[in-house]
């Protein structure tokens, strides 16, 4: 694994084509550093259905027993708590819109992205997946457009958390 001077930990691109099996090799990658202890991921994609297809991908490279949770079925709160069933391990399946979700009502929790780094916790080191990362776009946009919500928090998400191995993944780069 490379560090970047800064001490946060280089990202890694996969750029493979469509129906080339980026999925599977997602999939690979979070089974990997499950069987070397690092039992929880964060999978970030464009919709809740390929939640689905990331399942299918796991099981195809044998992690059965590595379950996926969408961060949207989620009450807002403690992820590990009570009231959403006690979670402490697994990969966590996100769109990038719900990353930047809020809760009316306020609390400790009242962003996904709050739940997130709580759940993933200040020194992780698993897994982040940006699959589709062409879709965090217009983090530094050109002429007079500002930055989208969605690419300020994906770019927050690796500041908070620099130790994280960082997988992007588009055919479409």
């Amino acid at each position: 694994m490379n560090t970047l001077a800064d001490g946060s930990r280089a990202g890694f691109l996969i750029g493979d084509g469509a129906g080339v099996g980026k999925g599977r090799t997602v999939a690979g990658i979070i089974y990997q550093n499950y069987i070397e202890g690092r039992k929880k991921s964060l999978w970030l994609s464009v919709s809740n259905d390929l939640k689905y297809d990331a399942i299918r991908d796991l099981h195809d490279v044998g992690a059965k027993k590595i379950s996926v949770f969408a961060l949207n079925k989620f009450c807002y709160g403690k992820i590990s708590g009570k009231r959403n069933g006690r979670v402490k391990k697994g990969v966590i399946f996100a769109t990038y819109s719900s990353l930047i979700g809020e809760s009316t009502s306020g609390g400790k929790y009242r962003t996904r992205f709050t739940q997130l780094l709580h759940w993933l916790g200040p020194q992780f080191d698993g897994v982040i997946v940006f699959d589709e990362c062409h879709k965090a776009k217009n983090l530094v946009p050109s002429g007079a457009s500002k930055p989208s919500k969605t690419g300020i928090t994906v770019l927050q998400l690796q500041k908070r958390l620099p130790k994280a191995r960082i997988v992007y993944c588009s055919a479409t780069g």
